[in-house]
């Protein structure tokens, strides 16, 4: 025959029942932290798949799931917003709150690195000014695409394909050169560039600052990549261009800013 409960135990089932819910686990995240000198994050959980990321000793990722299959991966949430998979024996897992601070980032709701440490090539495609005493109304509209093939993060080869009109003629340029990107795993890039080529100018009228024809064209500069998620890129640069012709040279200033996608 059941005892009926005494007061005690009506008194502790009821604060059992009014104690408070344990937190929410959607308060607390799952983090990797790499820990060991460097590892590759893939597009998929295998060392098959490609290469998207090279993290190292350090970096923090959010975990976004996890995998068995092909041994023991994790997906992350890399610093663009995109997502990819790191090898389990090479990081370490951890819990924070979401009071806790975002560790390993650089204004993470807004800003994040290009991925120039494991891109092959650049393609940028910018529009601008350029002239200082342009055509007969000074500067000039300005169009260019950049290609560039990267020998190394800080370093690529970058081909100019440019077009500049005004009321007084055109000219259309095409230059080889070389990049130096300056702290390329930063969210902000800064880079200088170097190089030469032709251009070819096509006059309106008397009051155009080039002969008919083709000339000799150097250019030097630099300019910012602005690494925002999801991958987007803004570049915005100066360059100072020098015009050779027979028996002098001409100056001119290129300020342009456009969109970069890498591969």
């Amino acid at each position: 025959m059941r005892q009926p409960l005494t007061p005690i135990a009506v008194m502790l089932s009821v604060l059992c029942l009014a104690a408070p819910a344990r937190a929410d686990d959607d308060d607390v995240e799952l983090y990797a932290r790499v820990i060991v000198d460097s590892t590759v994050i893939r597009s998929g959980p295998g060392v098959s798949y490609r290469r998207l990321y090279v993290a190292e000793r350090g970096d923090v990722f959010p975990v976004v799931a996890r995998s068995t299959r092909g041994g023991y991966w994790f997906q992350v949430e890399l610093p663009d917003g995109t997502s990819g998979w790191i090898l389990g024996d090479t990081v370490y897992n951890h819990e924070v709150g979401e009071d806790d601070p975002d560790e390993g980032r650089f204004l993470p709701g807004l800003f994040a690195p290009p991925p120039l440490p494991t891109a092959t090539g650049e393609l940028s495609v910018t529009f601008g000014i350029l002239g200082r005493s342009f055509g007969a109304n000074g500067f000039g509209g300005f169009m260019a695409v950049r290609p560039t093939i990267y020998v190394r993060p800080s370093f690529g080869l970058e081909v100019t394909a440019a077009a500049s009109v005004s009321t007084g003629g055109r000219v259309f340029l095409g230059t080889i050169g070389g990049i130096i990107n300056v702290f390329p795993e930063s969210p902000v890039v800064p880079y200088v560039v170097a190089g030469g080529g032709v251009a070819l100018s096509a006059p309106n009228s008397d009051t155009f600052l080039f002969e008919e024809g083709t000339t000799g064209a150097m250019y030097g500069g630099g300019g910012l990549r602005f690494g925002f998620k999801y991958r987007l890129t803004l570049r915005i640069e100066a360059r100072a261009w020098a015009f050779y012709e027979a028996d002098r040279y001409v100056a001119q200033e290129e300020l342009s800013g456009g969109i970069t996608v890498f591969f």
